[in-house]
């Protein structure tokens, strides 16, 4: 991806507890041109979020997440920012729960584990 393409909200907050999955996730976004900040928990990716709000357009958060689920960081999150899109992930869930994600205004919801190139294609539709 051309990074002089990019708007102003060109940069993905990646949510992921598991160090080694948050860090692959990183770096395969990274080599497909992407800017990626990375935090551990719902806690941790409000106060990157809101540090980093101009430059945040895509938060791809897992929603199983120790202090703060992904779900409800996000709903935070949407509320400094009403236009941030997000990709919310679990390995599990209640069948009405995708549907009530999407209705909050996460714009997608995927199961684990990730598969890299169907991610990649969200994030540039989004970007």
């Amino acid at each position: 991806m051309d990074e002089g393409v990019l708007n102003i909200h060109d940069t993905v907050l990646v949510v992921e507890d598991d160090d080694s999955l948050r860090d692959l996730l990183k770096s395969m976004l990274e080599v497909h041109g992407f800017k990626v900040l990375t935090a551990f928990d719902g806690i941790d990716a409000i106060e990157v979020f809101t540090q980093n709000k101009d430059s945040i357009g895509v938060v791809l958060s897992d929603l199983g997440l120790p202090r703060l689920g992904g779900w409800d960081a996000f709903l935070r999150m949407k509320e400094i920012n009403p236009e941030l899109k997000g990709i919310l992930a679990s390995g599990y869930f209640h069948p009405g729960v995708k549907e009530e994600i999407i209705k909050s205004g996460a714009e997608t919801f995927i199961q684990k584990p990730y598969n890299t190139p169907e991610i990649v294609a969200m994030l540039h539709r989004m970007l």
